[in-house]
């Protein structure tokens, strides 16, 4: 397995699990992470605000998310991901989603990440939580 792939499996298991050490580690000070889409949780992130969103996950689920890899291909300084991802809620809810991510490197590092998932999915599970918290 090639070194970036083998940071991507390591970025998995640092966000399904919340580790912020691990994931500060992989990723660059100037990542510029975007959340495609319209949901509560799209929109770009820079390197504290993805640190940040480790300590939203670790609130709302009960043991972080178990990220599945269903594809995963390389060219240059791209990875391309097909991730399943299942988790259980702080509400006891099942929070089962699919996504994609292309992550681009510099210097050994991630420098950005795309992000696609299923935002309706989002909205409807985490949108209530998030509600509750503030």
């Amino acid at each position: 397995m090639s070194q970036q792939k083998s940071t991507v499996e390591q970025f998995y298991k640092a966000l399904g699990s919340g580790d912020s050490g691990a994931m500060s580690a992989l990723i660059a000070d100037d990542i510029v992470a975007t959340a495609h889409g319209s949901s509560l949780l799209s929109g770009q992130r820079g390197y504290a605000e993805v640190l940040e969103a480790l300590g939203m996950l670790s609130q709302i689920t009960k043991n972080g998310i178990r990220f599945e890899v269903i594809s995963m291909t390389e060219e240059e300084n791209r990875v391309s991901c097909e991730v399943a991802g299942t988790s259980e809620l702080v509400t006891g809810q099942a929070y089962n989603n699919e996504y994609h991510f292309l992550f681009r490197f510099r210097d050994g590092l991630i420098s950005s990440i795309d992000e696609y998932f299923d935002t309706k999915l989002v909205d409807e599970l985490f949108g209530p939580i998030m509600q509750a918290a503030e």
